[in-house]
């Protein structure tokens, strides 16, 4: 088989699945998070979300504030606690409104809960 018919071969093949992906992740949210962070960040996204008892009331968000706040957080692995078995701590730093907040959260099984927010200068 000379090389032109193989290569008419693979770019047929080729460009049908190119086809097909296209018409089954067509219109779906289709997401793919490899890195640590955005794992984290997703799974964070899709809890319910509750204050810790001693936070102050001045700066508490509503649930779309803290969901535009996770969409643009960096994680902080560094000021985390993650080898706990239980419930995870995660530190975030994120701007929302020109304003950068620092969150302390506590990432359980279907609660998350914020343990700390401070406003960065």
């Amino acid at each position: 088989m000379s090389f032109l018919k193989r290569l008419g071969y693979y770019l047929g093949g080729f460009s049908a699945g190119l086809i097909f992906l296209a018409f089954f992740f067509n219109g779906k949210r289709t997401q793919c998070n490899y890195g640590p962070e955005a794992r984290v960040l997703n799974n964070l996204s899709k809890k319910e979300w509750r204050y810790a008892q001693d936070i102050n009331p001045i700066i508490l968000l509503d649930s779309i504030s803290i969901n535009a706040l996770i969409n643009y957080a960096d994680l902080d692995f560094g000021s985390s606690k993650t080898s706990i078995d239980s419930c995870k701590v995660y530190q975030i730093e994120t701007e929302l409104e020109s304003k950068k907040y620092a969150l302390r959260l506590e990432n359980c099984a279907r609660i998350a809960t914020i343990l700390r927010i401070e406003l960065l200068d």
